[in-house]
């Protein structure tokens, strides 16, 4: 089924989405706007399937998470599909990616892709930096930094 949402309809469903269900908690928030089968692929459980997907997701934000707050900072749409950038501020105090909790003041980021049926999102595609957030609550707080080695690239290879 095509979608009926126009650009601006599907940024406001993702607005809501991302307020009522993972910056505020409400498990039926997924019931309203995902379809019956939504797909939430490259999250925790891709095995998971329909609104119960999502909750998930949810569940884990809100166990790991307090004060959260995501904030889109980029939106773009193609016909039955739209992307977002966005950023998760909150402070980490549940386990999270198999870390104790911190106590930090974190900042979360990824890009998502979305897939509209009817005047649902029936597919998400994530791409979120767990890799910067682990560094960051693993070191006590210090930046990511560079993921090359010291040196930069080449550093520690035999010249020839």
């Amino acid at each position: 089924m095509a979608t009926t949402l126009t650009a601006e309809q599907q940024k406001e469903l993702i607005e809501k989405v991302f307020h009522e269900g993972l910056d505020l908690g409400d498990l039926s928030a997924a019931d309203r706007y995902l379809t019956a089968d939504f797909r939430n692929n490259g999250s925790h459980d891709d095995s998971l399937r329909g609104p119960e997907a999502f909750k998930h997701t949810i569940k884990i934000q809100q166990s790991a998470f307090t004060d959260i707050k995501y904030e889109i900072l980029d939106f773009i749409s193609m016909g039955d599909k739209a992307a977002i950038r966005w950023v998760m501020h909150g402070k980490h105090t549940g386990p999270f990616i198999g870390i104790a909790p911190t106590g930090l003041q974190v900042q979360h980021q990824a890009i998502i892709w979305f897939r509209f049926e009817g005047d649902k999102i029936a597919e998400r595609w994530g791409i979120v930096d767990n890799f910067a957030l682990q560094k960051f609550l693993q070191s006590g707080g210090k930046p990511a930094g560079p993921i090359t080695p010291a040196g930069g690239p080449g550093a520690g290879k035999p010249s020839a």
